[in-house]
């Protein structure tokens, strides 16, 4: 969430697919605020906003014609991805695409991270409400010069997500509550239109993105679809060997040549 190709999953991804035997070009969505980029507008983004990644791949298209392209999608940017491909359906301008440690149920992926245990209160759920309210405080005069009813020390204050969404994202965006933004901006509720392959992975001991929440029903049911489930690897922390390094850059770079040469 809010992150961007400093991040090293994208870097050690990007780092190999450029070089031999693949030789691929990269390139990276930031979403609105991220990376070091300050808002122009009082809109940042959301769980579920497909909007900036549809006029980004209509600009690849544009300067590239012809260029097969695939997708790769990390987090939130997962579930960002898979909606978004589900909305295009036969108009997807990608060949495949993957989903890597997808949320996929927002909702029930926020009521699961809400629990007062120590992991939720204290870790992910407090280090990522911090995130948020970082990049509102960073941008504060932009959001309240064009969204002046927002209540600044209410967006502050909040203590989880859904605080900062019901405070922040929900008047921006024009929802009536969080648990609306959530529910339509997950992905789970369009895998079935999904027209090209792709491949999902996740781990079953991901502490933010819960095994409970993996579709398997919903996935088995499209034949575009394939999901990989290990049973380590936390949340984007795949690693190997004593000397501890990313196994998720392989594994993506396969399937990119697979597709590539399938095509």
């Amino acid at each position: 969430m809010g992150g961007g190709s400093y991040n090293y999953f994208v870097r050690s991804f990007a780092h190999l697919i450029g070089q031999p035997p693949y030789g691929y070009q990269v390139a990276v969505l930031h979403s609105r605020g991220c990376n070091g980029v300050d808002l122009a507008t009082p809109k940042s983004f959301h769980s579920g906003m497909t909007e900036d990644l549809r006029e980004f791949m209509n600009y690849v298209v544009k300067v590239k014609p012809g260029t097969p392209t695939i997708g790769v999608g990390f987090s939130l940017g997962a579930n960002i991805l898979t909606k978004y491909m589900g909305e295009e359906g036969e108009n997807c301008p990608f060949i495949a695409a993957i989903s890597v440690c997808n949320p996929f149920d927002i909702n029930a992926t926020m009521k699961l991270m809400s629990k007062p245990s120590f992991k939720n209160r204290y870790m992910y759920a407090a280090g990522l409400t911090k995130k948020l309210i970082k990049g509102f405080v960073k941008n504060k005069s932009v959001i309240m010069a064009g969204q002046p009813d927002l209540d600044a020390e209410k967006i502050v204050a909040a203590r989880t997500m859904n605080e900062f969404n019901e405070a922040y994202a929900v008047k921006v965006f024009g929802y009536e509550s969080a648990e609306q933004l959530n529910v339509s901006g997950s992905s789970v509720h369009y895998l079935k239109n999904i027209k090209v392959p792709t491949l999902f992975i996740n781990a079953l001991n991901d502490p933010i993105c819960d095994k409970s929440t993996i579709p398997y029903e919903e996935i088995a049911n499209n034949p575009y679809l394939l999901l990989a489930h290990t049973k380590y690897g936390g949340h984007l922390a795949y690693f190997e060997g004593l000397s501890l390094k990313p196994w998720l850059p392989k594994q993506l770079a396969q399937f990119v040549q697979a597709m590539v040469e399938w095509k």
